[in-house]
């Protein structure tokens, strides 16, 4: 018998069908048009904020350069209405920079997922990706920004989901039942 993978594409194509089923308009890989450059945020009131996480990144492992893209790459699901991100959060997310950047969040920031349950995945799962070598800290400068972005773009905080806390392609987003549990899943992350 083979076992559900966490990189299942059932589950994104599940994630979308429920998000549409619950919430009506759905954008997929979904375009902010936000930048991704700590300078474009100068005049913006989370600018310290995010200027000692980036630091903290840099300071890290001291690569300085690991933000190549001018804008953020696309989120994985925006709501249109009432308007948030949903990130479909796989193993890979869960590194040492990613805890870094966390533990550097502003205790009033307000998310939709748990920052110390996230750290402690990040401790327990301690992933790597170093190709190219500064990947780790670019993803966890990526996530940073899409949590930030509701901020940014004035709309309701981004939700995160794991991957492994759920077999989410066993979901069926035409049984009520299902649609009622995922709108609790989501709804508990706000």
């Amino acid at each position: 018998m083979m076992t559900h993978n966490e990189r299942c594409k059932e589950c994104k194509k599940r994630m979308f069908e429920l998000l549409s089923k619950s919430y009506g308009e759905v954008k997929q890989d979904y375009n902010l048009h936000l930048s991704n450059k700590l300078d474009s945020f100068k005049d913006n009131l989370q600018y310290t904020n995010l200027q000692k996480i980036f630091t903290s990144l840099k300071n890290h492992r001291g690569f300085q350069n690991f933000v190549k893209a001018k804008n953020l790459p696309n989120v994985d699901f925006f709501i249109v209405n009432p308007g948030f991100i949903v990130e479909f959060d796989e193993s890979q997310h869960f590194t040492k920079p990613r805890e870094i950047a966390l533990k550097n969040y502003p205790t009033d920031l307000k998310l939709g997922f748990d920052k110390q349950k996230w750290i402690k995945h990040c401790e327990n799962l301690h992933k790597k990706d170093n190709d190219p070598p500064y990947r780790d800290e670019q993803r966890a400068w990526y996530d940073t920004m899409r949590d930030f972005a509701p901020f940014i773009l004035n709309f309701m905080p981004t939700i995160r989901l794991f991957a492994k806390d759920h077999v989410w392609c066993s979901f069926d987003p035409e049984n009520s039942e299902d649609i009622k549990k995922f709108k609790t899943i989501i709804e508990g992350k706000v």
